[in-house]
């Protein structure tokens, strides 16, 4: 039998009991706010969506919020109450700036109050890119610092529309771009080619010369940048992968 003094028994339930009431005032806290889910639907690249959350404070306190913000990209300009009474309802109301995002997203709208703990809301949705590539990730292969590279490919809109292309002023130092309208058969993603139905683009892009790191890094990671006239609000991007010969 193991004999345990009377002083270290007190001292091991008051742990015991101090740390059973902080877990019990953890979730509490944990608990405190409902919110109603947020589904955007389908959003086309470039659009500024007002968005709202609609939430309650179902516990017996009021909260005192010090930030709200998105841990992902795209939201921006967050309007939400300082104090949140006990079983008062409130919105937290922000703008979603799609211009960077593509594809389905679930972003974690974060809560703050003044002590430092945070309650996650749920935003959800999915971007469309209007513009579709047919090569998205362009290989570079070994690069020679001088030496000329040039890919060619295709672009279009989903809504069947002619594009205006331009190559994007941050990309002109290293690379240029041709475009010449086509018509395209799009009907094998993986096989695309001229004299179908749908007005496209053909791009021809070359490398002009890549600036050399300054850290001897020796991987190529480079993001092209298109401007479409007629989607100015979407970022029609590529990238270009490689490694310094």
């Amino acid at each position: 039998m193991i004999f345990i003094p009377r002083q270290f028994f007190f001292l091991l339930l008051f742990c015991i009991t101090a740390f059973s009431m902080q877990n019990a005032e953890q979730a509490a806290k944990r608990d405190a706010f409902k919110f109603e889910a947020v589904d955007l639907g389908v959003l086309q690249q470039g659009t500024r969506k007002n968005v709202e959350i609609n939430g309650k404070n179902v516990s017996s306190r009021t909260i005192e919020l010090e930030n709200v913000f998105n841990q992902m990209v795209g939201g921006e300009n967050f309007i939400y109450p300082q104090k949140i009474a006990a079983g008062q309802k409130f919105k937290i109301n922000f703008t979603l700036n799609t211009a960077y995002m593509e594809g389905p997203f679930l972003h974690n709208i974060v809560l703050v109050d003044t002590s430092g703990f945070a309650w996650v809301a749920l935003v959800q949705g999915q971007v469309e890119n209007p513009i579709v590539f047919n090569e998205r990730i362009l290989d570079l292969g070994f690069y020679k610092k001088g030496v000329k590279k040039t890919w060619v490919f295709y672009a279009w809109s989903t809504e069947n529309k002619p594009l205006k292309f331009r190559l994007a002023p941050s990309s002109q130092k290293e690379f240029k771009a041709e475009f010449s309208n086509v018509k395209l058969d799009v009907k094998d993603f993986e096989n695309i080619k001229e004299g179908g139905t749908t007005p496209g683009v053909k791009i021809s892009l070359s490398v002009i010369d890549l600036e050399t790191p300054k850290n001897g890094q020796k991987s190529i990671r480079r993001i092209v940048s298109f401007i479409c006239d007629d989607f100015p609000n979407a970022t029609p991007e590529l990238l270009v992968t490689g490694y310094w010969e």
